[in-house]
C-alpha cells in the first residue's frame, strides 16, 4: 500500500472512530411516565383534621430540558409553584399544623449505546420559619429517594437506590435559601435503558405554642445529571447564592400570602 493510500486508511480510520464515539454520546430519549404530587395538611387541634389536595405536574410536566454537560447529559426540569409546602400554627396557638407536599417523577431514559449510569440529583428553593417553625426536603419519616433500575434484562432486573434522610448532602443557610444533593452508581455492568423513580418530599412544621409561628418551603429548581464515568459533569448551571438570596426575600413574601 502506498503512502497516500496509508494517510487516506488512517483518516478513515480515524473518522469512523469519531463517528462510534458520537453515537455513543448522542443525547438520550426521556419518556415521561408520571409527574404528579399531593399536599398533605393535618391540623392537631382542637380537631384533628387532615386534608389532601392533588397537585399538577409538580416537576413542570413535559418542559424538560436536556443538554450536554462534561460526560453525559443534564435533564433540567421546570418546577411549578405549586412545589411549595406551608404552615402555621392556629391564631389562639393552642393548635399546630404540619403540611407536606409530596411529589412523584417517574420516566424511562434510553441511550443508543449501553452506559454505566451515574445518576445525581440537584435540587434548591426558598424557605421561612418564625418561632419554632421548621422546614426539612429529607427527614427521616418522609419517603424521599431516588431508585434506578436497568431494563435491559427484565429476568434478572437489578435496582440501585437510597433514602434523602440517609445519603442527601442538604443545606438550610440563613440567607433563606435550601440545596440538595444525591448521587445513585455503582451498576456491575452498562445498559441502554434505564428507568428512573423519584419521591420527593417538602414539610413545613408550625407547632402548638404560646407564640406564633410560621414555616414554609418551595422548590425552584430540580435537575438529574447523568454522566457516563461516575462523575457529577460539572454540575448545574444553578443560581449563585446571592441571586438566590434576592429570589428568596420576594418568595417569602408570596408564600406568607398562602398561609391559612
Amino acid at each position: 500500500m502506498s503512502l497516500s493510500k496509508k494517510v487516506v486508511a488512517a483518516m478513515m480510520a480515524v473518522a469512523l472512530t469519531g463517528f462510534a464515539a458520537t453515537r455513543a454520546f448522542a443525547a438520550p430519549i426521556v419518556t415521561n411516565l408520571t409527574d404528579s404530587g399531593t399536599l398533605v395538611t393535618t391540623i392537631y387541634s382542637p380537631v384533628l383534621q387532615t386534608s389532601a389536595t392533588n397537585v399538577r405536574t409538580p416537576y413542570g410536566g413535559a418542559g424538560l430540558v436536556i443538554t450536554p454537560v462534561t460526560s453525559g447529559w443534564k435533564l433540567t426540569f421546570n418546577p411549578t409553584s405549586g412545589f411549595f409546602a406551608s404552615a402555621n400554627n392556629l391564631p389562639n396557638h393552642t393548635g399546630g399544623k404540619t403540611s407536606i407536599l409530596s411529589a412523584k417523577l417517574d420516566f424511562d431514559v434510553t441511550f443508543d449505546a449501553p452506559i454505566n449510569l451515574t445518576a445525581n440529583i440537584f435540587e434548591d428553593g426558598i424557605w421561612s420559619a418564625l418561632g419554632g417553625g421548621a422546614v426539612s426536603a429529607n427527614r427521616a419519616d418522609l419517603s424521599s429517594g431516588i431508585v434506578v433500575t436497568q431494563l435491559d434484562d427484565l429476568n434478572h432486573p437489578s435496582h440501585i437506590g437510597n433514602s434523602f434522610a440517609s445519603a442527601a448532602i442538604t443545606s438550610f443557610p440563613s440567607n433563606g435559601t435550601w440545596t440538595l444533593f444525591d448521587k445513585v452508581t455503582g451498576f456491575s455492568q452498562p445498559f441502554a435503558k434505564y428507568h428512573i423513580t423519584i419521591d420527593n418530599d417538602l414539610i413545613a412544621e408550625a407547632l402548638a405554642s404560646q407564640t406564633p409561628e410560621f414555616a414554609s418551603i418551595a422548590k425552584k429548581d430540580f435537575s438529574i445529571v447523568i454522566t457516563t464515568d461516575g462523575s457529577s459533569g460539572g454540575g448545574p448551571n444553578t443560581p449563585e447564592p446571592a441571586s438566590l438570596g434576592v429570589l428568596a426575600i420576594g418568595g417569602m413574601a408570596l408564600l406568607a400570602r398562602r398561609r391559612k
